[in-house]
């Protein structure tokens, strides 16, 4: 296996999600209705969005996240003004209401993150910063329904978050309209346009979708034969079944991420898995997400390794599950490699950071390797049974909300009835 060299280079690239101070949650998004019109050709979008909120008492004021798009127009029965402050939308309120509100905002802009084009191949997809390309509330904690009405132009294939629920010829274009039903961090959003090589298979009651620009139906279909197995696998240790009807993953660009139904890998990660079927890490990380990061989610960014090491473990113990435990312990030990340059360095910390604003790289290897190695020694110190009856308590204990380090703390305890501050003081909080 070339797990040493390969893996922790690709993981890193997930980890340059957004970096935003934690801020106090004044604001509950309820829903957003988003209709969006990418122009291919211009590296350009045209929005509207519709956001549904309520707000902490006492509060007559929400700032929403809008990176460098143009707000155009703002409206709300209740919306007194709103400025525009580097990527912040701040809108002030006529009064407090401890009732649902909306405010209906109109924008244009040409992102150059977030939202990546190809006007060559007409293809754009998104990566990492939602608010690049749609007014949100980045905060990971507040989570929402979506639902996306986005324009095409014909002959394009479209993908995004949620299911697709019908589509509509308009002129040259064919607008698709997907709903997420239920609620997920904003970050979890997103979409790909182009033209794919695409592969259906069934899964019980779960339709998965393999796509990918320079492979046959073939070569889909070996690079991801795991998937099928690796569903079960998570709904077997989360104790939850997979939530929705679908899911998909697609082959482009140069980045990885997860997202709510579907997840983005690079797009000649397949040669990887092509000549050495047991280098799909990447893969079962990105689904585990489903579960632990997109459903679980950490209450801010400080408690980030309760989101990567989560799904890096589940990685590794995937591998055991269907390679044995000589590649599972081959993981573990490249975790903790990555662990103990980052320690030779002097750059060991607390898994819980005192702030996530500007991380090294350093940073993200010991919320993803050492948090992972954390894990598994947590797993040797229960022991294989009490360690996964732990995890599905946990995970259905908080099964759709947010989460800090605490919580995770106290369920562990509670499942196993054994005292882990000893062993959290030591492998969490230690710094």
């Amino acid at each position: 296996m070339r797990f040493h060299t390969i893996l922790f280079f690709l993981i890193l690239l997930i980890a340059t999600i957004t970096t935003a101070k934690t801020q106090e949650l004044v604001l509950d998004v309820i829903s957003y209705d988003l209709t969006l019109e990418p122009n291919l050709k211009e590296a350009s979008i045209e929005g509207r969005i519709v956001v549904s909120f309520k707000t902490t008492a006492g509060h007559n004021s929400i700032t929403l996240d809008a990176g460098n798009l143009q707000i155009t127009q703002l409206t709300g029965e209740n919306v007194k003004s709103y400025q525009k402050s580097n990527a912040q939308l701040i809108i002030e309120l006529y009064e407090n209401k401890d009732t649902e509100q909306s405010i209906n905002i109109s924008y244009q802009g040409e992102p150059r993150k977030g939202l990546l084009f190809n006007p060559d191949l007409e293809q754009a997809y998104t990566i990492y910063f939602t608010s690049q390309w749609m007014v949100c509330n980045a905060q990971p904690s507040d989570k929402a329904v979506f639902n996306l009405d986005i324009l095409v132009p014909k002959g394009k294939q479209c993908l995004a978050s949620g299911e697709l629920v019908g589509t509509e010829e308009v002129g040259e274009s064919i607008r698709y309209h997907w709903e997420q039903k239920y609620e997920s961090p904003a970050y979890t959003y997103g979409f790909v346009i182009g033209n794919y090589q695409e592969v259906e298979e069934q899964f019980g009651d779960i339709t998965v979708q393999y796509y990918g620009e320079n492979y046959t139906v073939e070569e889909l279909k070996k690079i991801f034969q795991e998937t099928s197995s690796m569903i079960s696998f998570f709904e077997e240790k989360s104790g939850i079944q997979y939530e929705q009807t679908t899911y998909s993953q697609i082959l482009i660009g140069e980045y990885y991420q997860e997202m709510s139904g579907f997840a983005t890998l690079k797009h000649n990660y397949g040669d990887l898995i092509l000549q050495d079927s047991t280098e799909i890490n990447l893969i079962s990380h990105e689904l585990a997400h489903q579960w632990w990061g997109n459903r679980i989610t950490c209450k801010n960014w400080n408690h980030f390794w309760l989101n990567e090491a989560m799904a890096t473990f589940m990685s590794a113990a995937y591998n055991e599950h269907r390679f044995g435990q000589e590649v599972y312990l081959a993981n573990i030990n490249s975790y903790y490699e990555v662990y103990q340059a980052v320690k030779s360095r002097g750059n060991d910390k607390s898994l819980v950071f005192d702030d996530w604003i500007n991380p090294s790289r350093d940073d993200r290897n010991l919320v993803y390797f050492k948090g992972a190695y954390v894990l598994h020694l947590l797993k040797e110190k229960l022991g294989d049974d009490i360690f996964w009856n732990a995890i599905q308590f946990y995970t259905q204990q908080y099964y759709g909300m947010s989460v800090e380090t605490i919580d995770f703390q106290k369920a562990m305890e509670i499942a196993s009835g054994i005292n882990l501050e000893e062993f959290f003081k030591e492998w969490v909080y230690h710094q």
